[in-house]
């Protein structure tokens, strides 16, 4: 009869992986995973005990017994306003009437496929099961999470390239709009080794989608006139991404609870295919240049570069390997049931080693249309974001109320914690694309244990604040560049982003930074979850 309903509830679980639209990741990732450990602010590695521990640390499964199974979500609204430092430059080639003008504010207006209004829904599904004790120590786990981020961006996505009403959106080099996500259906293992000591490992199956739209230079375009932007979309997918994550619990003894884990780089390597819209202005001598396909070269893929509208595109990411270790004190009643305790975490995650993004087009700016078309082929370009390591310290806990017995209630239990996070992204290279900023995450939450139902809820909020980033310098036809002299800057060198320009390779990018100014961010958090077990 049990091996019958775990098999039942594996399925269900199973079903809702297949029907679940993907969850976003990207972005600097946010404290916790589901309702419990993001109401302690992330601060979990240790005390996490139910199936969540499938994304936090897979060694908390052996705390479960019997069947359990846990739907939770931790529901993301960002708010993001990007003002870009100067003016819009005066044009020799055309007469704009925004000339002069100081640059505007831009403000995110995503709303999330998956959610409520601008709240994103990152979920945890998960079932846990010790198979009726067949393997003492032993506990088997299924379940889909999602990283703790929100990557869904429209900063004045509604902008169509030279429109003649309304200047050009100052952020349009950063993104445009991007919806990003992956989504890692998981399987899991912990085993109870001694009384003390618990170990997991995780095995995930993941698959990722990215869509998004900026504006890059069509070739020079040091004054920024629309005209000779061209605007490019992505539309790729990566069907599988592998990923790992091990993990292990200590008790030296009945107070002290000591937890580490590590997950694994989450490398995407997404296809499909991307367009392109060129501006009135580009031209070589005398001549439009517009894009076609690449069939020659297949840079991203070896039969060749698509049709118009739609070229081969590839798009390569990652997301880094994170480790953290935290340890517990836990205060016990007279018969040894947990009353309250409190968790000091301390994470790392490798930024360094994520930070460039590769978009490779088979497509090639066309001077003679062909066939074959003559022209320049689009170069491997990376999006850089200077990202480096972060840490950051978290500090969380929890409180067991009294038995409520008026309605069934075995406990209430509140929790709360605070974290932060040091920054991603490195001195001027903050961007609107991907939240690089040093955070203080601050949260709270409560559950109420029933006899077989638990119920999870919460809220928080992190703090980024305002910051004024970047360079006074502003490139020109006759000073290209920000060092001495007016040269331009090594790559590696430079202090703020360029934008894309794909007839160039990497190394060549023309200097041009375009996100000196202030950036105001934040985030709003609500946590919602359901536990029962049999």
């Amino acid at each position: 009869m049990r091996a019958s309903r775990i098999a039942s509830i594996l399925s269900g679980a199973a079903a809702l992986l297949l029907s679940n639209r993907l969850a976003p990741a990207g972005g600097l990732v946010l404290p916790g995973s589901g309702p419990v450990s993001t109401g302690r602010a992330g601060a979990s590695v240790a005390s996490i005990d139910d199936p969540a521990a499938i994304g936090i640390n897979p060694a908390g499964l052996a705390k479960t017994r019997g069947t359990v199974v846990h739907i939770g979500t931790a529901l993301v609204a960002y708010h993001q306003t990007v003002g870009r430092a100067g003016v819009y430059e005066d044009n020799p080639d055309a007469v704009l009437p925004w000339e002069g003008q100081p640059y505007g504010s831009v403000s995110d207006t995503s709303k999330p496929a998956i959610g409520i209004g601008q709240f994103q829904a990152v979920p945890v599904i998960a079932v846990s099961s010790d198979l009726g004790g067949k393997v003492k120590g032993l506990v088997v786990a299924a379940g889909v999470f999602a990283p703790n981020a929100y990557p869904v961006r429209n900063m004045a996505g509604d902008y169509e390239l030279e429109d003649p009403t309304r200047p050009p959106p100052p952020t349009r080099y950063d993104t445009l709009e991007q919806k990003a996500a992956v989504v890692l259906p998981s399987i899991a293992a912990a085993y109870r080794i001694t009384d003390k000591l618990d170990v997991g490992a995780r095995f995930s199956f993941g698959f990722a989608a990215l869509e998004a739209r900026t504006y890059v230079w069509g070739l020079a375009n040091f004054d920024e006139w629309a005209g000779r932007d061209g605007e490019f979309s992505v539309n790729v997918k990566d069907p599988f991404v592998p990923a790992f994550g091990l993990g292990a619990t200590f008790r030296p003894s009945p107070k002290f609870e000591v937890g580490a884990q590590l997950s694994s780089p989450i490398n995407v390597a997404a296809k499909g295919t991307g367009s392109s819209i060129t501006g009135s202005g580009n031209e070589f001598n005398g001549t439009p240049v517009t894009v076609l396909p690449n069939n020659e070269t297949g840079l991203c893929s070896p039969e060749g570069g698509g049709v118009p509208g739609a070229f081969k595109a590839c798009v390569n990411l990652s997301l880094p390997m994170m480790a953290s270790v935290g340890g517990r004190y836990i205060v016990r009643d007279a018969g040894g049931a947990q009353v309250a305790d409190v968790e000091l975490d301390v994470q790392y995650e490798a930024w360094s080693g994520s930070s460039d993004y590769q978009v490779i087009v088979d497509g090639i700016a066309a001077i003679e249309p062909g066939p074959p078309p003559i022209g320049l082929t689009l170069q491997p370009t990376k999006i850089r974001h200077n990202l480096q390591d972060t840490f950051s310290i978290r500090l969380g806990g929890s409180w067991r109320l009294l038995s409520i017995p008026a309605i069934g209630a075995k406990a209430l239990v509140l929790r709360a914690g605070v974290a932060h996070d040091t920054a991603a992204a490195k001195e001027g290279w903050q961007r609107a694309d991907f939240d690089g900023a040093a955070r203080w995450t601050m949260a709270v939450g409560a559950s109420l244990a029933l006899k077989k139902v638990r119920i999870d809820v919460g809220g928080g909020m992190v703090y980024e604040g305002t910051r004024t980033q970047g360079t006074d310098c502003n490139p020109t036809r006759i000073g290209e560049g920000c060092g001495p002299g007016g040269m331009a800057l090594g790559v590696d060198d430079r202090v703020g982003p360029d934008p894309i320009q794909p007839t160039s390779d990497s190394s060549g990018q023309q200097e041009s930074p375009f996100n000196a100014g202030t950036i105001t961010s934040g985030y709003n958090l609500l946590m919602l979850g359901v536990t029962t077990w049999f």
